[in-house]
């Protein structure tokens, strides 16, 4: 007789309910074919043991007798067949909620469970996303066995790899433990497409920190208009640059003018990954992240200066500094890496992918 109560809802549980022995049971993880033993504990009737570790991994339970016999190995991830997980989001970030959706369903699918999620976005999601149940973030979800939250943590018991170091929607993947594949969400479907008759772009010049930030759009704009286009600024505060700005700034709106755009140019922000979700024609300023970190779209880079911060493992990005420059703050060279895309990087590949003659 091994009866026993497995979960991961606030740390990795193992408790055995009813046994006709002692067993020392230990927590195994692993991880690419490689066995890591985490914890062992004697335990008998009504007794249990617990680690921190909150991710979703390969992870096992061994119970061997008093001869050392190897007599039961619970894996964690057969566990979860049809039971339910709960999957809360720790961040509000619009483009955190739009990459890291996906991989949800995912986990559904691959672990043959159902699944509660807890976004700050959910109207985004919900009606395109049914096989999903959602609730609101601090809602109580009972009847659950595991309760790994996404989120960049900076904690290794929450997320078994350094988020720096990997793509976004990648970080998703490690704390669900799912192979890693980019995946373009599904967003709301809203009906009809504003200013369809019209030849327009949309651009996005604002974005939650300085080192995202690019200064030279009132010549891009400029120039686009040269091209014939109308040119609409959907960021809400952003600076009279010369383009159009939304009179209604909801997402629904946002969402409205992206699926009707000749193109979106923008930052790596929120908006530019909804315009990706939306199938929106993206063109991203980004050099501060790596190539791979947001998804794949036509990229302005200058790698021959400054680049790549934001994925560099030596670093923290500090909300608090909005002139967060780990390299070079308080120097000529600041910000380096987005002063130095010029309007013809922009223009130039705008011609190279045919977007514009």
């Amino acid at each position: 007789m091994f009866n026993y109560n497995f979960h991961n809802i606030d740390g990795l549980f193992f408790e055995v309910t009813d046994c006709d022995e002692d067993y020392v049971c230990t927590f195994v993880e692993e991880i690419d074919g490689v066995r890591k033993e985490h914890y062992s504990e004697t335990l008998g009737k009504n007794t249990w043991m617990k680690i921190g570790i909150r991710y979703i991994g390969n992870f096992f339970v061994e119970a061997r007798n008093s001869k050392g016999s190897l007599k039961h190995r619970i894996s964690f991830l057969q566990h979860l067949r049809g039971k339910r997980v709960f999957i809360p989001f720790g961040s509000s970030s619009l483009g955190d909620s739009i990459a890291w959706i996906p991989y949800c369903l995912e986990f559904k699918k691959k672990y043959q469970c159902e699944v509660t999620v807890s976004t700050f976005k959910n109207f985004l999601f919900e009606s395109v996303y049914p096989e999903l149940e959602f609730v609101e973030p601090g809602a109580v979800v009972h009847n659950i066995v595991a309760m790994p939250e996404i989120g960049w943590h900076w904690d290794a018991n929450k997320e078994p790899v350094n988020p720096i170091t990997i793509p976004l929607q990648k970080s998703a993947c490690t704390i669900l433990h799912l192979p890693y594949k980019e995946i373009k969400p599904r967003i709301i479907d809203l009906p009809g497409v504003l200013l369809e008759d019209e030849k327009y772009v949309c651009i996005s010049t604002r974005s939650t920190s300085q080192c995202k930030h690019w200064d030279k759009w009132p010549e891009l704009i400029s120039k686009l208009k040269d091209q014939g286009y109308r040119v609409i600024e959907l960021s809400q505060e952003a600076d009279d640059y010369g383009a159009e700005k939304l009179e209604d700034t909801s997402l629904k709106s946002v969402i409205n003018h992206l699926r009707g755009c000749e193109f979106y140019i923008g930052l790596s922000s929120g908006i530019s990954w909804l315009a990706w979700a939306v199938n929106a024609q993206v063109v991203m300023i980004a050099n501060f992240t790596t190539s791979d970190h947001e998804f794949e779209c036509i990229r302005i880079e200058n790698r021959s200066v400054c680049n790549g911060c934001w994925n560099n493992p030596k670093f923290r990005f500090n909300k608090g500094d909005w002139n967060w420059c780990p390299e070079h703050e308080d120097t000529l060279r600041q910000f380096e890496c987005h002063k130095s895309i010029l309007v013809q990087d922009v223009i130039s590949q705008l011609e190279n992918h045919s977007l514009i003659g």
